[in-house]
């Protein structure tokens, strides 16, 4: 044997590897016909406990929506029968169990509890709470597990693959020939704000939830930021609304202004957005039969649009 492995040394591997996989996968298909098998057995004892979410085989789900900073919650169902003409006669016990890594803290809004027959459905939920920074590509696993110890014990369970998603920053311009004005529309899809100047319990470079920016102080909330935006312009095409609320709230950094036979004007300011928010500028066009309308009409932005976002 030895000798003919030594001879077709590479035919060997491939036949070694694919009885790895064989075995692999006889186990995992086994494991799930033992699973159908013992769950039929149930059913035949009207036993149902059932999920839209969790299988006796475990469920796989990706998630790409979380922003990292906030607590994710997941809502998980129960229920006590099979349709609407099978129903579990008796009460249905049944605990909770939660994996986390520990780069999260997991909760739950309940460990346990007990399905009556005219309950029907039940829920509970699971609350994923980041304990570190989490950034753009990162993930974290958090398996559920429930199973059920009386009158007959079931187990169920489900593994959230929760990623963080890639925030972005949007703008758009609106305008119209024969418009007197245009708006640059400015969303910002980033939920959480980032410590740009350390205060009490906060260092620089910090994440700070929506919840807890709500919590601060005016001017610990000062010291944050989403998102700055900073716009640049000519002002011999396009002059500020000097009433504007983000120009009335502009930051003392990157403001700059041109002189315009013998008059200032300004020509680039910088303010922040809110994270979660959209907000607007208006600016009035010293041509109005143009149309500045970006990026449908025009490839090209007159108003340059540079975005310093949180991480």
């Amino acid at each position: 044997m030895m000798k003919f492995i030594r001879k077709h040394k590479k035919l060997s591997i491939i036949g070694i590897l694919s009885l790895a996989a064989f075995l692999v996968i006889s186990v995992a298909y086994g494991r799930y016909i033992r699973n159908v098998i013992y769950d039929f057995l149930l059913e035949t004892r009207a036993f149902y406990f059932n999920s839209s979410i969790l299988s006796s085989s475990g469920k796989n789900y990706l998630i790409e929506n979380w922003d990292g900073v906030n607590t994710y919650p997941l809502t998980i169902d129960l229920t006590n029968r099979k349709n609407d003409r099978r129903v579990t006669t008796t009460d249905i016990t049944y605990d909770v169990v939660v994996s986390c890594p520990d780069t999260v803290q997991c909760s739950l809004s309940k460990d346990s509890d007990t399905i009556h027959p005219e309950d029907e459905i039940d829920t509970f939920q699971v609350f994923v709470n980041p304990i570190q920074n989490f950034y753009e590509g990162d993930s974290v696993a958090v398996t559920i597990t429930v199973t059920s110890s009386l009158p007959y014990v079931k187990t169920m369970s489900a593994t959230y693959t929760i990623g963080v998603e890639r925030s972005n920053f949007t703008y758009e311009i609106i305008d119209s020939s024969g418009s007197k004005y245009l708006k640059v529309n400015l969303v910002n899809s980033i939920s959480y704000y980032e410590v740009e100047t350390a205060f009490e319990g906060h260092a620089v470079g910090d994440k700070v939830s929506l919840e807890e920016y709500a919590t601060l102080s005016a001017d610990d909330r000062k010291k944050c930021f989403s998102a700055i935006v900073t716009l640049t312009y000519d002002p011999s095409v396009l002059e500020v609304d000097m009433s504007d609320i983000n120009y009335v709230n502009r930051l003392t950094s990157n403001y700059e202004e041109q002189t315009i036979n013998g008059f200032q004007y300004v020509s680039k300011f910088s303010f922040k957005v809110d994270a979660s928010s959209s907000s607007s500028v208006l600016f009035y066009k010293d041509v109005v039969s143009k149309n500045y309308t970006y990026p449908i009409v025009n490839p090209n932005s007159v108003v340059q649009v540079s975005v310093k976002k949180a991480n």
